[in-house]
């Protein structure tokens, strides 16, 4: 009986056993340790290299002269030469001999020259320039007029340094105004500079706007291009025609010269019988009026290439100029007592 009874007993023990769920081992999931990274690296910032500071002695400079119509073109030239030597400054210089096509086909030579860095130009006239301008802007090449203006284009050169050509003239007929203070005629003949050219237009322009408020009557007024020999030869024509003048505006000393030679020659007093009026203001023009025979004289300063040079490297490193440098400019008279020290000092 016991051992009926220990058998039940061990038998539902096996079928208790049977009936539970296998327990199945499984590993521990496996989590990936984070992976080492690294501090980030930061990508190297792009720095432009120093934009170069340019001196005299970097520049190359072409100088694009009109050519040399008398004592203020030596004297301007001169100091172009002369400042570029003190300055130490490479030069490189171009007689355009007053022809405007020579001195288009030179400024296109400077655009072409790898030497050159900056254009200077006294312009022959004042229209003609749009190619070339584009085609130093193109290249790089900042332009810097001297001397005489060119119509429009301003965004294509950099500054233009020279005289109020306008007021310049102005000065002039205000003082024939009054040399004829009170004479009963007042009948002007004006020489006038090459048709086209900035100092011939604006002169002009400026004498009539203060001679005729006074009741002078320009009644001849023709080129004589700026030259001793011309303004001789059409004064004398005119001459020959009348000798009712009273007055004579040469748009610069060299054609004032010619007139006074040729009214000596028609038996008139120059400064005395025709009132003589002219603009530079150059050595020769001290000479005549010392001699009694220039009434007044207009300055226009020649001696621009300080300025000019200056206002080059300036361009050169980026520097924003106006579009105007004046010139500082003064009116001589023959009349002044201390007219003989003012001569010795003057440097053309």
């Amino acid at each position: 009986m016991f051992k009926k009874l220990a058998f039940l007993i061990v038998l539902a023990s096996m079928i208790l056993t049977a009936c539970q769920p296998a327990v199945v081992a499984t590993e521990a999931p496996v989590v990936d340790a984070p992976a080492a990274t690294e501090a980030p690296v930061e990508a190297p910032v792009a720095t432009e290299a120093p934009a170069k500071v340019w001196t005299y002695a970097d520049m190359t400079v072409g100088f694009l002269q009109t050519g040399s119509e008398g004592g203020w073109r030596a004297a301007n030239t001169a100091s172009f030469k002369e400042t570029a030597e003190q300055l130490g400054l490479n030069l490189k210089f171009y007689d355009s001999q007053n022809d405007l096509a020579k001195q288009v086909a030179g400024f296109q030579q400077f655009i072409e020259d790898p030497e050159v860095d900056v254009i200077i130009m006294s312009p022959l006239e004042v229209t003609g320039w749009e190619q070339v301008l584009k085609d130093a802007a193109a290249a790089g090449k900042p332009v810097i007029l001297s001397d005489r203006r060119i119509d429009g284009f301003e965004d294509l050169y950099v500054t233009f340094i020279g005289a109020d050509f306008v007021e310049e003239g102005r000065k002039a007929g205000t003082e024939m105004c009054k040399l004829l203070e009170g004479s009963e005629k007042k009948n002007v003949w004006e020489l006038v500079g090459n048709v086209g050219a900035a100092p011939a237009i604006d002169r002009g322009k400026g004498f009539r706007e203060t001679a005729e408020a006074c009741g002078i009557t320009v009644v001849n007024s023709q080129t004589a291009n700026w030259s001793v020999v011309e303004g001789k030869q059409v004064t004398e024509a005119w001459l020959k025609e009348s000798k009712d003048v009273q007055g004579i505006f040469g748009q610069n000393d060299e054609m004032a010269f010619g007139a006074i030679e040729a009214l000596k020659e028609a038996g008139l007093v120059p400064a005395v019988d025709v009132k003589i009026i002219s603009v530079d203001a150059t050595a020769g023009a001290f000479q005549a009026m010392l001699d009694g025979t220039l009434n007044v004289t207009v300055e226009c300063n020649p001696l621009l290439a300080p300025q000019v040079y200056e206002a080059a490297l300036a361009a050169l490193n980026g520097e924003t100029l106006p579009k105007w440098i004046p010139s500082q400019e003064s009116v001589f008279y023959m009349v002044d007592p201390n007219l003989k020290d003012i001569a010795a000092g003057r440097k053309y």
